[in-house]
């Protein structure tokens, strides 16, 4: 009997093994295909691919997603956060309105009033993210009107989200209570709790995907991965080998000494594109006359502080 036991816990352990070797697979190549993906957006952004990349870059990918994530999780909770604090009014309203028309109906008297709570979209961490998303929303509007008043209207679009999300949820919640009304089956129950519970999943993929989809600053929030992983710079101190020193020279940057030797000349205030990536840094040059000058200098050439 003892045996039978050992064998059967085996059984079940080498399963979970696999589960949870096949997970760590999908995070670690998932991680890494997001990653890339947001690598081919910022090179095509900045004209810039970088050249001799290998398998060996897999932790700056790494760094990428993990900057991607970071950045997006605080917009998307921003934004969600704003939309349900000046959502939560029109959507209680608009319950209240809808519920009273039922209350005389044929519909009303062959199903449940079920009261949805729509406090949870002002409570205090929706109002203190929600004002700081205000804040936010009110100083890009003064660079960029339309683009803040799309993102206003994207907010709002989340609120949406977050109040369909809790009519949903209360009826789940209904529904999962197991409890019989009129004609209805345990048959139907268990049906509308699987369709419940589906539609909160979509509901809550609308809330997470819909910010990337439906926004413009894709760019800006791989822009913003980018310099959280330290792979770009904005006002970096370089150290350049000669002759491309040379180079670097003949723009605007005003060259100084080197605490790396008389074939290093020191740049401050430098633009750093794209380093630890490949086998080259991009950086940009200022011009005298017309636009900055992106050039590509071998990683073996100079050294970012």
């Amino acid at each position: 009997m003892k045996q039978e036991r050992q064998e059967e816990n085996t059984s079940i352990r080498l399963p979970l093994k696999d589960l949870v070797d096949l997970g760590g697979s999908f995070v670690r190549w998932g991680s890494l295909s997001m990653g890339g993906l947001c690598l081919l957006i910022y090179s095509n952004e900045i004209g810039q691919f970088p050249e001799g990349l290998n398998l060996g870059e897999g932790l700056a990918f790494y760094l990428v997603c993990a900057g991607f994530w970071l950045v997006y999780s605080l917009y998307v909770v921003i934004l969600t956060a704003l939309g349900s604090v000046l959502m939560a009014w029109p959507a209680r309203v608009a319950y209240e309105v809808h519920r009273r028309k039922r209350v005389s109906t044929e519909a009303r008297r062959s199903s449940v009033d079920l009261r949805v709570d729509f406090s949870p979209m002002y409570e205090f961490p929706c109002i203190a993210f929600g004002l700081l998303g205000l804040l936010v929303l009110g100083i890009y509007a003064l660079s960029d009107a339309m683009g803040a008043a799309i993102l206003f209207a994207l907010a709002l679009l989340q609120g949406l989200f977050v109040a369909t999300f809790l009519l949903v949820r209360r009826r789940h919640i209904y529904f999962a209570s197991g409890l019989l009304v009129h004609s209805d089956t345990h048959e139907d129950v268990r049906r509308k709790r699987a369709t419940t519970t589906l539609a909160q999943r979509v509901v809550i993929g609308f809330i997470v995907v819909a910010p990337l989809v439906i926004g413009s600053e894709r760019f800006a929030l791989v822009d913003a991965a980018f310099r959280t992983a330290q792979l770009r710079k904005e006002k970096a101190v370089i150290h350049v080998k000669k002759p491309w020193s040379i180079r670097v020279a003949s723009s605007k940057l005003v060259p100084g000494k080197s605490f790396l030797g008389d074939d290093y000349e020191e740049f401050r205030e430098v633009k750093v594109l794209l380093r630890s990536v490949g086998e080259k840094v991009v950086i940009e040059l200022p011009q005298a006359t017309g636009g900055p000058v992106k050039l590509p200098i071998p990683s073996s050439e100079i050294f970012v502080e």
